[in-house]
């Protein structure tokens, strides 16, 4: 007789706990074919557990607390001696294999990795190739709205005290000519509106929507309208390729996408957080090297010389590390190597042009914020 047809007749009670909930079931346990099959006290089956699988879980004073196998959270507890002295016999390894956590703390660890490589994969694939095929997609005037909301929270990052942009007066005129000059001829899928940020640093910069922002020290370094006018030409660039829209949507997330695909772009917390991430993620090389030749053409287009442009790009190299320049046109790519690759598409060179602004209304912008 084998040890198992030995105790086919025996029967004890149990208390089973399925894992899911704390209350426990009054069972009758008894033995099957290589199995422990637990029924309620109408006989009622509930389970069948392997006896090969079966784990013993230290229940200690002679009774045995019993879990199915290494992955479950279901527990029986056997107090009826002769039972439990039953399945020591047929069961003979059931102590010399106690359950651990290692299996469960192995299979978390299996998840945690899964889930950081998936975040890894949209942040850094998944988004960025995304944002560049939804950018198209995103309807001119959602667009606008998170530019408009935008620029506020861009302006107070570089202002020491409430911001303040400078307009009107024969200034923002000579602004609206330069910039209805370029404009014309740039292709842009929306109006541009350039604004003049009162703070000292050498800067520029597009947002989504086609808002361009100039700042007051630009247009103080700038040694000529053409070389403004150059600059604001590269951040049009920007504009006509999308560029801003595409980095905004990187930044944004998995949630700033579905806003801003719904035109949904309203929170004031959600407006600073893009902003910084806009500022902090800067345009790729490609993107730069792109609006620069942008510029280049639109300049040749309106008889406009790069020189100037050129220029303007190694004065910033030597002004670069000076304290408190804060200025993407500075560092991607070098500043040499793009006033070389702008001088080289100068289609004006020294020959007679037309100036984008005369010399009255030059002076007017560069005083703009007086």
């Amino acid at each position: 007789m084998t040890a198992l047809a030995q105790y086919d007749l025996l029967e004890a009670p149990g208390r089973y706990f399925d894992g899911r909930s704390a209350a426990p079931v009054e069972v009758i346990v008894k033995f099957g074919d290589a199995s422990l099959i637990l029924m309620r006290m109408d006989e009622t089956p509930i389970a069948h557990w392997s006896l090969s699988g079966l784990r013993d879980l230290g229940g200690g004073g002679g009774a045995l607390s019993l879990t199915p196998d290494d992955e479950s959270d279901e527990r029986l507890t056997i107090s009826d001696p002769d039972m439990a002295a039953a399945i020591r016999k047929v069961c003979p390894d059931l102590a010399a294999r106690p359950r651990t956590a290692r299996p469960r703390w192995r299979r978390a660890l299996l998840w945690g990795a899964a889930a950081l490589i998936s975040v890894w994969l949209i942040v850094f694939y998944l988004a960025p190739a995304l944002s560049d095929r939804l950018a198209a997609l995103i309807p001119p005037e959602a667009e606008a709205a998170m530019g408009e909301q935008m620029v506020d929270q861009f302006a107070a990052l570089f202002a020491s005290g409430p911001p303040r942009f400078c307009e009107g007066g024969a200034g923002g005129e000579a602004l609206a000519r330069m910039t209805a000059r370029l404009e014309r001829k740039a292709g842009a899928h929306l109006p541009l509106k350039v604004r003049v940020l009162d703070a000292p640093m050498v800067n520029a910069f597009a947002l989504p929507g086609g808002r361009i922002i100039l700042f007051r020290g630009l247009l103080r370094t700038a040694e000529s309208p053409e070389a403004a006018a150059g600059v604001l030409a590269h951040e049009i660039g920007h504009v006509v390729a999308r560029d801003p829209t595409r980095l905004a949507l990187r930044s944004a997330g998995s949630a700033g996408l579905i806003g801003l695909l719904l035109g949904d772009f309203t929170g004031a917390t959600a407006t600073v957080a893009l902003t910084e991430a806009l500022l902090r993620s800067g345009y790729q090389r490609e993107a730069e090297a792109a609006a620069d030749a942008f510029a280049t053409r639109l300049l040749a287009t309106e008889g406009l010389p790069a020189a100037p442009l050129a220029g303007f790009f190694l004065k910033l190299r030597e002004e670069a590390g000076g304290a408190g320049v804060f200025n993407h046109l500075s560092s991607h790519p070098d500043p040499a190597a793009r006033a070389a690759a702008v001088g080289a598409e100068d289609v004006v060179g020294d020959a007679p042009f037309e100036p984008i602004l005369s010399d009255q209304d030059w002076v007017a912008l560069r005083n703009i914020c007086r």
